[in-house]
């Protein structure tokens, strides 16, 4: 199954006026595909843009979900360009985020072909997930191929909180002082574990935490442990998508209605979180159960 690009213009109209001497009429949007984020880059295709249509698709056929991409706008010859986006990956329908824009345009009743809506959505899902996702500390977007990433153990011990979840690690190494973020000098060990056990854990969830073996310590300083992983959520939780989709028609509703908002937030900004409109009581409730108080 191809992969979806969802592409949108801010100001197609502007960058299609013909007084515009950097783009102008036949101006397009290019998107390319790499196997790694720092990888040799592709072509995908290019969508041209459309006057008052701010919405575009691409599809990937070779694209899978540990594809990454990256677009920037051009001129009808090639020879004026924008700079290429940070590079991203869109997984599956979610594309990158804790809901789909198909399944907010659905919840909202909207036709298949309006698309006159789709690049608030995308704003709106964007503004939910990051609020969401700070509020919860967890990593509900997977990481879908392995990453690398270095930790501070905190005291001398057996066990490492990973808050954000880790689903398998493929290499795990230790220093015995600090070492620099990146390029330290580790010493392999096969002497670790995940924990909970599968069957411990709540539904759906990755381990919280790695536990080393009789011997084994993580040793207290900054970047002491190197993990080569897969860290996060397999998926997005259907229960954390539907609250993003709820929030989203929500903001959406309140902005077509010219509503200033609804007192309906999560948490305190006195207390250091984030505060989360537009979700009822028992959707604060879920979330405050996912936070990273509960170590699943």
């Amino acid at each position: 199954m191809p992969n979806t690009l969802r592409l949108y213009a801010e100001d197609p109209d502007g960058f299609l006026a013909a007084g515009n001497t950097n783009y102008g009429p036949g101006s397009l949007i290019r998107a390319q595909w790499s196997a790694t984020s720092t990888g040799v880059f592709a072509d995908v295709g290019t969508a041209a843009l459309v006057s008052a249509t701010r919405s575009y698709v691409l599809y990937h056929v070779a694209g899978t979900s540990t594809t990454w991409y990256r677009t920037r706008y051009e001129n009808s010859a090639g020879t004026n360009v924008s700079d290429w986006t940070p590079v991203f990956q869109v997984g599956g329908e979610e594309g990158g985020y804790l809901c789909s824009l198909a399944d907010v345009r659905q919840r909202l009743g909207l036709a298949a072909t309006d698309t006159t809506s789709d690049e608030d959505l995308a704003e709106f899902i964007s503004q939910v997930t990051t609020d969401i996702l700070g509020h919860t500390g967890r990593e509900f977007i997977g990481s879908a191929a392995d990453e690398t990433r270095t930790f501070d153990a905190v005291h001398s011990g057996d066990v490492l909180y990973i808050p954000g979840g880790i689903r398998s690690i493929t290499t795990l190494s230790l220093a015995s002082s600090d070492q620099p973020d990146t390029a330290g000098t580790y010493t392999a060990t096969t002497n670790y574990y995940l924990r909970p056990l599968p069957h411990d854990r709540t539904q759906g969830w990755p381990a919280t935490r790695v536990e080393l073996g009789i011997g084994s310590y993580f040793y207290p300083g900054r970047s002491t442990v190197s993990i080569v992983g897969k860290f996060g959520w397999a998926a997005v939780p259907p229960d954390i998508a539907g609250i993003a989709t709820n929030a989203v028609v929500r903001r959406f509703q309140a902005r077509q209605s010219s509503s200033t908002g609804v007192d309906l937030t999560v948490g305190s900004a006195d207390m250091g979180f984030r505060t989360l409109a537009f979700l009822s009581p028992a959707e604060r409730a879920k979330l405050e159960w996912y936070a990273v108080r509960n170590d699943g």
